[in-house]
């Protein structure tokens, strides 16, 4: 041993335990730290103060509340809050009326800015009626005896849909996946920093909501309430709650932790501006009936009354410590949620992992629609940012599932050993999902994109259907409406503008680049070059798609550069508007877009044209027909009325110019080994198709034996047939009828995909 490495060795063995002794001190100094962390426990319920003073004026089921100590006088305040808001909302709707009927005045009849102005009238017309009954109507919040019920509600318990999942389901096993994104920074459901990639797999997916959507049918089917019913206005939804419904804690669901959700999710000490406006926005009343009934009052009528009703949970008694230091005391503190799966904190390792664990005596193990889901006892997420990495934990059996989107991985990836003989499973599975609105962001705010012509010039040099053809080798598809996949809500008349650059450049030079650079770049007369900075996520895939879209855009004058950074660090600026062109997707849901948060004015600018950060409306868009028709849309009553507001709002969209329509994916891809086994039943083949990911049903499971018998085969060089399972849509009446080979198909479909498996699982 040479005496540096022995001065080395003893300098370590010194150290060690003089650095482990400072740690040791300094958390025991840390008067906070056993209160921290994955590992906290919430004080007993009966150590949190009482809701209400013992004079007040509420219900006995109420008088009985214990909330956190912050919540005393909130109900008070938050209808002081609610009368502020509307008072105020009136006001400005009454404003925007008279700009409306001045503006129509001085416009010609049957013209087509007459014609826009008239949709304007109309919608701020409607938006005045609505907030002048809501002013009529009284306080936001009440809390009233159970007796005052209204009687004879025609209620809906959602128990006449297929069962779901398969009977052969086998509980146990652990399933190991791979996530290409970063660690989340924290594991706030809400407040800084919380709406992360990562929150649907330990969250969003997980939890179970008020009512919920089935996935074969698209009907509503009971959630967290066993019943619901809609007054006969259409505006009101009354929910019962399920009696035997808990939070993964442990903690019964009651009345209160909506109350709580209200409270926690709005505070300023969450610095979370999207559920005040949620709250405020969408319903004209919370009343609390008992410790299991709640009815929600929407502000109108409108198609799906009790799905978008249907407001969050959260748990009383976790919050317990809610206060002004939120974001730090709760920000690695686990979430209960009323699903079946928690974050284990024993699998929890920063940065590399997070485990989730299967809640045993589930409240819901034995319920309708989820006793055949939720199967396997762990689901281990590891975070791996380097694809080829993931894909050789995958190839020696350390991963169980990979997504193979990426058409060279699908391709030449999957040109296995244990492909071929049978270990490893390919599945294409086709879905029924509004589709992710993934495209180029344009930051309208910032110059030179706040023009118009800037941004149409843009649309024809950015080359996408070549991505399409090259990159994804035509697997993939070009997008049109911002919202996608939303069947008759989509207008699927609305097309991406081609690439052309000869409309780019008349664009751009409408814009003031009117000289061409030696280099073929395009310039203002003031020598500032035609220069735009895309940005993104980390992620090879958008890198290779930018190489190719810079090629063509040089053709028509620009010069495209790339830059891509941390997942947090990108969405942060993205929310902030500080970015020029930014490539990114919101997930959608169903029923109906929601273009409200992503699209109002009040979200994106300031009355002095400033942009308001922290939104979801990145990027800045303030336009006021735009905002007439998604009032319009919210006001609809009937399903066609929705329709067709919906259609008027995503041509407006269009319109703007301000998001560049980028490429979907028709189906999901992914490698298996064969131990994963999914349902095959007449009612629940392989898996609904309302999932925008297969794993996202949480109806698969592990079938040990398989495995150890796969384990066995691999051992002894024995093989199986090779399979690729293709999953195609249902019949469009929903009522499928079986391929020879197991899979779904649409009865007159030119080149419907069949099934090339040899079994039934």
């Amino acid at each position: 041993m040479s005496p540096y490495t022995a001065g080395k060795t003893l300098l370590q063995q010194w150290l060690c335990p003089v650095l482990w002794g400072l740690c040791l001190l300094l958390c025991a100094c840390d008067e906070r730290q056993p209160t921290e962390g994955i590992t906290w426990e919430p004080p007993a319920d009966a150590d949190m103060p009482l809701a209400f003073a013992p004079n007040a004026a509420v219900p006995d089921y109420a008088a009985a509340w214990h909330m956190p100590k912050g919540f005393a006088g909130f109900v008070e305040r938050w209808n002081r809050r609610n009368r502020d808001y509307v008072e105020k909302a009136c006001e400005a709707a009454q404003a925007e009326y008279t700009a409306a009927l001045e503006a129509r005045l001085q416009l010609c009849p049957g013209s087509q800015a007459a014609c826009a102005a008239d949709i304007s009238l109309r919608a701020a017309l409607q938006k005045c009626r609505t907030l002048q009954q809501r002013r009529t109507e009284g306080d936001y919040l009440r809390l009233l005896p159970a007796a005052d019920l209204p009687k004879n509600l025609n209620w809906c318990y959602g128990n006449d849909e297929p069962e779901l999942g398969s009977r052969q389901a086998k509980k146990g096993g652990t399933l190991r996946l791979s996530l290409r994104r970063s660690f989340p920074p924290t594991l706030c459901l809400f407040g800084p920093n919380s709406n992360h990639a990562v929150r649907r797999y330990l969250y969003d997916d997980i939890d179970i909501p008020l009512v919920r959507i089935h996935p074969g049918t698209g009907k509503l089917i009971a959630g967290t309430a066993d019943r619901w019913a809609v007054s006969d206005d259409g505006r009101t939804v009354y929910y019962h709650i399920d009696e035997q419904a808990r939070f993964n804690n442990g903690e019964l669901l009651t009345t209160r932790d909506f109350l709580t959700a209200l409270y926690v999710r709005t505070s300023e000490h969450s610095a979370e501006p999207f559920y005040g406006n949620y709250y405020l926005g969408n319903f004209s009343h919370i009343t609390i009936y008992g410790n299991n009934v709640l009815a929600v009052t929407l502000q109108s009528a409108g198609p799906a009354a009790a799905y978008y009703a249907a407001i969050p949970a959260s748990c009383t008694r976790f919050y317990a410590e809610f206060g002004p230091d939120y974001p730090t005391r709760y920000l690695w503190r686990p979430v209960p949620t009323t699903g079946a799966y928690y974050i284990d904190p024993q699998g929890l390792v920063m940065g590399r992992t997070i485990t989730l664990r299967r809640v045993r005596n589930w409240w819901a193990k034995d319920r309708k629609y989820t006793r055949y889901s939720c199967n396997v006892d762990r689901i281990v997420y590891s975070f791996i940012s380097e694809a080829s990495k993931a894909r050789e934990l995958f190839r020696i059996g350390e991963l169980d599932v990979i997504p193979c989107n990426e058409a060279e991985l699908w391709y030449e990836g999957l040109e296995l050993d244990a492909v071929h003989k049978g270990y490893i499973h390919r599945v294409r599975f086709s879905n029924i999902w509004p589709r992710n609105c993934l495209g180029f962001y344009i930051n309208c705010v910032r110059p030179p994109f706040n023009d118009k012509n800037f941004r149409l010039g843009l649309h024809h040099a950015f080359n996408v259907q070549a991505v399409i053809d090259g990159v994804f080798r035509g697997d993939y598809e070009r997008l049109g409406s911002f919202f996608s996949g939303f069947g008759p809500y989509t207008d699927a008349g609305i097309k991406a503008l081609p690439y052309d650059p000869e409309k780019a450049r008349a664009y751009f030079a409408a814009a003031g680049y009117t000289q061409e650079g030696g280099d073929g770049i395009l310039r203002k007369p003031d020598g500032t070059r035609l220069q735009v900075l895309v940005s993104s996520r980390i992620d090879p895939v958008f890198a290779s798609c930018m190489s190719l879209l810079r090629e063509y855009a040089a053709a028509c004058g620009v010069d495209l550069r790339y830059e891509q950074m941390d997942d947090t660090i990108f969405f942060s600026r993205m929310k902030d508007k500080n970015y020029s062109v930014g490539i990114f997707s919101w997930g959608m849901s169903p029923i109906m877009p929601n273009p409200s948060q992503f699209f109002l004015s009040g979200y994106g600018r300031t009355v002095d044209g400033l942009p308001v950060k922290g939104t979801n409306n990145v990027m800045g868009v303030a336009s006021a027909p735009l905002d007439a028709a998604i009032l319009a849309a919210l006001s609809a009553k009937t399903e066609p009325a929705a329709i067709e507001a919906h259609h008027r709002v995503q041509q407006l969209i269009a319109e703007e110019a301000c998001w560049i329509p980028g490429w979907t994916n028709p189906h999901c891809r992914f490698a298996q080994w064969r131990w994963v086994r999914w349902p095959d039943t007449a009612n629940c083949r392989f898996c609904p198709p309302r999932y925008h990911d297969p794993l996202d049903s949480h109806l698969y499971w592990i079938d040990e034996q398989e495995r150890r018998r796969t384990l066995r085969a691999k051992a002894n060089g024995e093989a199986f047939e090779e399979e690729e399972i293709v999953i195609p849509l249902p019949v469009k009446n929903g009522s499928a009828r079986k391929h020879s080979g197991g899979a779904l198909l649409y009865p007159n479909r030119k080149s419907a995909p069949t099934a090339s498996r040899s079994h039934a699982y």
